[in-house]
Parts: structure tokens; C-alpha cells; sequence
């Protein structure tokens, strides 16, 4: 088997590498705007930029004293790719530059860099190893503070995967880890959520139909902070999951999974948390110029700041639709909602966005998108309500 790179496989790799919304928003076929690839030797790299000037109407998501600010952002990225026979290697640069003219205290600079190796050994064995390093932040009013903090983090993650393309039964192994340590204090506590994750997870697939299987699914997670408090958060996590994944058409493929996480601390004056979680996420496209996105989630968090721990629920929808071959839109809804344990906190989130797009030439778009975000809390000083508009511009060389 041999991989060949083009402008929408690299688009599409580069979306899963920095798990962003770029192959989404490349609308339902990519048709709509395709970073140009460059050969260079052995290599192809397609490099792309935005610009986005715009309105924040509540720049650090307070409650009480929001500040409106003109905000510009500028988002280079760059993906370089080797295909070879049997085997993908790529690697990618994503940043995020962004200033307030109204708020400076609010500007970041964000950096994210991932490299993959995608192997194919023989009919029946593959792997896939990725390594991902990123700078980032928390914005002032996030979940844990009340200032902006700066952070980095390194994650480590392998996936061995047996069986062959059609077999009945196939096995995967993952194992992974991550390390996030914060840069900054302005909140005077950051020191207390460094820490490292070090999971485990084994899934069985058994395929029922031609287009669809069945599975089990079992993980286990090492969650160590760095900094010992009086009650230490250090924990351990175990899921089992079922569940199915299909094509059963060209039109709908999707998949779905439910079952329990427990989570036991390991100091006793911590109380261990049990709940189901569970993972959906669905395609249709009833017209290759239309497409619909449902994605329902439940699963556990690290908090720290009023609970040992918190569980998150989210459902989110999107359709995005090729109007022609210049006109594209997308329309996204969220809701979620997040429980502290112990019903110490209790956040509802929603949020939706409309995005216009018209694309000059398959790699020069332009953009107009308006996003609404509004968190209510039985804290009412987590209570905000922000709303962005930004003039968009996207372009490859």
C-alpha cells in the first residue's frame, strides 16, 4: 500500500493532527478551499495562513466588568508530509496570533507542533505514533481562574492495530502520555494543576455486517499532579465501553459507544466518582453538497478548584452546505454542561455560530462569522455572555 499526498488528504491529516475544525470548515466536499501543495524533492508541503479582524464583546468572559475590543488574529500553519511506500510521515505547525486593541492583558500567542508516523507492516499489522507539543493558555474567567494563564504540554501516543482490512475480528492497543505544566501564576495556584496522564486501552472489533462492527473497549488512566496538597488529587480512572461503528451508506457513517468510568482517588479523603459516559458522533450527507454533523459526549474531567473532579456533557450539531462553487456556509449549535462533584458547581454552556464564505479562487476564501457563547453557573460570578464577529481571510500559496 502506498500513500499519496494531496491538497485535501494533507487538509484532512492536518485537521486530525491539531484537532481542529479546518476539514469541516472545508465544507461538505472540499470543494471549496483547497491549500495548494508544493513539491519539494522528496517532500510536499502545503503551507496556509488566516487573518480574522473583527469584535469581541466580552474579551475576558466577565461578569461583572466585560470589555469590549477589537481583536486580530493571525493563524499560520504548515504541513510537511513524506509519503513512501506503506508508510505516511507528516508533520505540522499550527499558531495562533491574537491581539485586543481594547484589552491587552488578553493577547496570546499559541504554538502547536505534531509529527505522526503512520506504518503499514504487513496485511495485518499497523500502527500509528504521534508526538504533539503545544504552548497555549487558559483564558481569564476559564474554568479554573479568574486571570489568563500560559501553559505547555507534551503527549506521547501509539496505537498498534492487528487484523486484516475486512477480517471478522480485529485487536488495537493504545498507550499514551501526557505532561502539561504551567508558565505563568497570575492566579497564584497554577502550580497545583501540573500533572501527567499515563493511559492504557485495548478494543476488540467484531464485524456483524459488511459495513459494520461491533466492539468492546477497555482503558485505564494514571493521573499524577506534581505538587502534594493537603488532599492529593493523584487518581486512577478505569472505562469499559461498547459499542458499533458503520458505513451503511455512502450517505451516513458514524459511531457510537456507551458504558461506565470509575474514578478512585488515591488518598481516602477523596471521594472515588462512578458515572456513564458515552461517545456518538454522526455524518449524513444526503447530497455530496450538504452535510450534517451530531456529535453527543459524556465523560469525566480534572478540576480541582471547588471538586476533585467534574463531569462534562455535550451535544453539538452542524450543517455545512456547498451553496456553489464559491459559496459555502456552516451553522453550528452546542450545548454542554458541566457538574462538579459533590454539586459543589454546576455550569450550563451554549453556544452557536453562522459562518458565510466565498471562495475567489480553490485557495483564496473570504469569510464572515458571528459566534455566541453564554455560560450560566449557580456561582453567578462564572455567569458571562460573549458574542464574536470576525471578517475572515484564508489563503494558500
Amino acid at each position: 500500500m502506498s500513500y499519496k499526498f494531496s491538497a485535501i488528504s494533507l487538509s484532512v491529516v492536518s485537521a486530525i493532527l491539531a484537532g481542529n475544525a479546518l476539514a469541516a470548515d472545508l465544507g461538505p466536499t472540499g470543494s471549496v478551499f483547497e491549500p495548494a501543495t508544493i513539491k519539494a524533492g522528496v517532500f510536499e508541503v502545503m503551507p496556509w495562513v488566516g487573518l480574522a479582524v473583527g469584535n469581541n464583546s466580552n474579551t475576558g468572559a466577565s461578569n461583572t466588568a466585560a470589555t469590549s475590543s477589537t481583536v486580530t488574529s493571525l493563524t499560520p500553519n504548515l504541513v510537511v508530509g513524506l509519503p513512501t511506500q506503506g508508510q505516511m510521515y507528516a508533520a505540522r505547525y499550527a499558531g495562533n496570533f491574537t491581539q485586543f486593541a481594547g484589552s491587552t492583558i488578553d493577547n496570546f500567542n499559541d504554538h502547536n507542533l505534531e509529527v505522526f508516523a503512520d506504518n503499514k507492516w504487513t496485511t495485518r499489522l499497523s500502527s500509528l505514533v504521534n508526538v504533539n507539543y503545544a504552548k497555549g493558555h487558559d483564558g481569564r474567567n476559564a474554568l479554573l481562574f479568574r486571570n489568563q494563564e500560559k501553559w505547555h504540554s507534551s503527549e506521547i501516543k501509539a496505537m498498534g492495530h492487528y487484523g486484516a482490512e475486512g477480517a471478522q475480528g480485529q485487536f488495537e492497543l493504545a498507550v499514551g502520555q501526557t505532561a502539561k505544566r504551567y508558565d505563568s501564576n497570575n492566579s497564584g495556584s497554577t502550580q497545583f494543576y501540573d500533572n501527567d496522564r499515563n493511559e492504557v486501552k485495548g478494543t476488540f472489533f467484531y464485524r456483524i455486517a459488511p459495513a459494520t462492527q461491533m466492539f468492546v473497549e477497555a482503558g485505564n488512566a494514571k493521573i499524577s499532579y506534581k505538587v502534594v496538597r493537603p488532599t492529593p488529587l493523584d487518581s486512577t480512572e478505569q472505562r469499559v465501553m461498547v459499542g458499533a461503528k458503520w458505513e451503511a451508506t455512502a450517505k451516513t457513517t458514524g459511531s457510537f459507544k456507551i458504558g461506565s468510568l470509575k474514578k478512585n482517588f488515591d488518598s481516602a479523603l477523596r471521594t472515588s466518582l462512578t458515572s456513564t459516559v458515552w461517545d456518538a458522533d454522526v455524518t449524513w450527507s444526503p447530497k455530496e453538497y450538504s452535510k450534517f454533523d451530531v456529535s453527543l459526549h459524556q465523560t469525566a474531567r480534572e478540576d480541582g478548584s471547588v471538586a476533585s473532579s467534574l463531569i462534562s456533557q455535550d451535544s453539538d450539531f452542524r450543517w455545512t452546505q456547498d451553496w456553489s462553487g464559491f459559496v459555502s456556509s456552516a451553522l453550528s449549535v452546542g450545548d454542554g454542561t458541566d457538574k462538579f462533584q459533590g454539586g459543589a458547581r454546576t455550569d450550563k454552556r451554549q453556544t452557536y455560530s453562522l459562518k458565510g464564505m466565498y471562495a475567489f479562487r480553490s485557495w483564496l476564501r473570504a469569510g464572515l462569522e458571528y459566534k455566541n457563547t453564554k455560560r450560566t453557573s449557580t456561582d453567578v460570578l462564572w455567569n458571562y455572555t460573549q458574542a464574536v464577529t470576525m471578517l475572515t481571510l484564508e489563503g494558500s500559496l
